[in-house]
């Protein structure tokens, strides 16, 4: 074959090759993502999320089309599109087509409208957030209700202050929950059976008795319940606790190795022993001014509970923290618990779910406790893996199997707490480790040179 002929079907090759990858390529609009954080993908929350989406889902902004808003809108949009082609996307300007923007009811900007399977939702606003809840939303096909206990001094919900609680209420929001207060010292004392969790933050006055019946007796018919206790509540939070194997100690927690800003009471908690779900994705806690918690020996046949979050050896519970911060002998040395997880199953003649070929019901109660409220307010509830506890502490005992823990992209950035057993490791490393080595290297190097004159 002459050399002109190859270079002819050289060259054919190279065009097939080229019309044969453009052919395969179209339609497809895959892209990788370089960026040091990986700001423009989306969280792995949210992939869990679309993987329930079964059926057709569309997802409709009405944005004004010329703005950057529309422009973030449709690049987001398609990152939702490539991860599910269940779901597909448009975004209509209401000036350009106001016959849609009646059809759908829509009557301002920055609106969402969501429909799955007959059924439609609405999000405020086209942040991976707000689209990631409306679509769990829709594939739940409804809300649940979480019923917060009030009246006990608890910080408040709509709270935005440092104490306040309002983003724990922006992550029920976030997450499709109804919210509802629920105040057993008015009317009658009852729990009903829609609230698919109770939530007891962090009251400061005792419940009365009639009120710790109606909480007890609603655990006990397959309730959940999380009790998250304070060190500085004149209650007793253990007529809750006790029947699912967690005594409160009471005291507050002194953690010298483990504690944050010079403050022995903020303490970093960073021994998670437990293969509960709750611990899922949890690395270290900050739990500041938290009191101690001890877990029963002997536990009832069907009652379990996992120790979440547990302190250093150099802790302790310190019984008089207003005079002292001493370990002594009327102190608890650690290491101390801080959070559990009670899961009691047993079978009684009613329950939530069949035993095979027995007639009779498996009932199952999960109980979470903590010994510091603290840790879940405004200013600490962003702090090292403080969300993504509640968060999953939210999902277990509501048996959801997929909630939304960020309010934005996930960072990749981790924050580091400068622990006191930290920073002797810097400064052995710092003063002692680093400078030896140079010293060693500089005091080898000057042997070897002496060496080889020598032996010139």
């Amino acid at each position: 074959m002459s050399r002109q002929r190859r270079a002819i079907l050289a060259g054919v090759a190279l065009v097939g090759a080229v019309v044969v990858g453009n052919v395969l390529a179209y339609g497809n609009n895959a892209q990788a993502d370089l960026s040091a954080a990986r700001r423009f993908s989306l969280a792995p929350q949210t992939k869990g999320v679309l993987d329930q989406v079964k059926a057709p889902l569309k997802v409709t902004a009405f944005l004004n089309k010329a703005g950057a808003t529309a422009r973030d809108a449709r690049f987001l949009l398609a990152r939702y599109h490539e991860l599910n082609r269940h779901i597909s996307f448009s975004v209509v300007d209401p000036d350009a087509d106001p016959a849609a923007a009646r059809r759908f009811g829509i009557s301002k900007y920055s609106t969402v409208v969501l429909t799955y399977k007959g059924r439609r939702v609405e999000a405020p606003s086209v942040t991976e957030l707000d689209v990631s809840t409306a679509i769990l939303r829709l594939v739940r096909g409804g809300t649940k209700a979480v019923c917060v206990l009030t009246g006990h001094g608890e910080p408040a919900l709509d709270d935005q202050s440092g104490a306040g609680l309002s983003k724990v209420a922006d992550v029920f929001r976030h997450n499709a929950y109804d919210i509802r207060t629920l105040d057993l010292t008015v009317g009658q004392a009852a729990v009903t059976s829609d609230c698919a969790a109770v939530f007891d933050f962090g009251p400061r006055d005792p419940l009365g008795p009639q009120e710790v019946q109606a909480l007890n007796a609603y655990a006990k018919a397959a309730g959940r319940v999380m009790v998250v206790a304070s060190s500085l509540t004149n209650g007793n939070p253990n007529p809750l606790t006790e029947p699912w194997g967690v005594h409160f100690l009471g005291g507050v927690v002194v953690d010298p190795q483990r504690s944050e800003g010079g403050d022995p009471t903020n303490v970093v908690v960073e021994n998670l022993p437990s293969a509960s779900p709750v611990d899922d994705g949890v690395t270290r806690l900050q739990f500041p001014a938290t009191a101690g918690l001890a877990v029963a020996r002997d536990l009832r046949e069907g009652l379990t509970v996992e120790r979440l979050g547990v302190t250093s050896d150099a802790s302790w519970v310190e019984s008089n923290p207003d005079q002292e911060m001493q370990l002594d002998r009327n102190d608890i040395s650690g290491p101390v618990v801080v959070a559990t997880a009670s899961d009691d199953s047993r079978v009684e003649a009613s329950g939530d779910q069949r035993v095979q070929g027995g007639g009779a019901r498996i009932v199952r109660t999960r109980v979470v406790v903590t010994a510091s409220d603290t840790w879940m307010t405004n200013d600490f509830l962003d702090r090292l893996s403080n969300r993504r506890f509640f968060v999953n502490a939210v999902g277990w005992l509501t048996q959801d199997e997929q909630l939304l823990a960020t309010t934005a992209q996930v960072s990749t950035d981790r924050s580091l707490p400068l622990t006191a057993e930290r920073q002797a490791r810097v400064l052995v490393i710092t003063v002692g480790v680093v400078p030896g080595a140079i010293v060693g290297a500089g005091l080898l190097a000057h042997f070897g040179l002496r060496r080889r004159r020598r032996r010139r």
